[in-house]
């Protein structure tokens, strides 16, 4: 049988897909509708986004971008 994930890596992963397949402000959307706890943002996104450099958060931002004219 397989392992349960713990807590914490239970939340990371399903945090990760739902930025994966929402995008990020859909995703806190979707947490704020179903946590009946307070949400606390910028505690989540200081823990989040540390393990990522300026680089890497300017070339997501960059993939979501609308094409400009065609």
């Amino acid at each position: 049988m397989a392992e349960l994930l713990t807590e914490n890596e239970l939340r990371r992963q399903a945090v990760r897909a739902l930025h994966e397949r929402l995008g990020p402000v859909e995703a806190l959307r979707f947490l704020a509708l179903i946590s009946r706890e307070a949400f606390d943002y910028q505690k989540w996104r200081s823990e989040y986004f540390a393990r990522y450099d300026i680089d890497h958060l300017l070339d997501e931002a960059r993939k979501d971008e609308a094409p400009h004219g065609s």
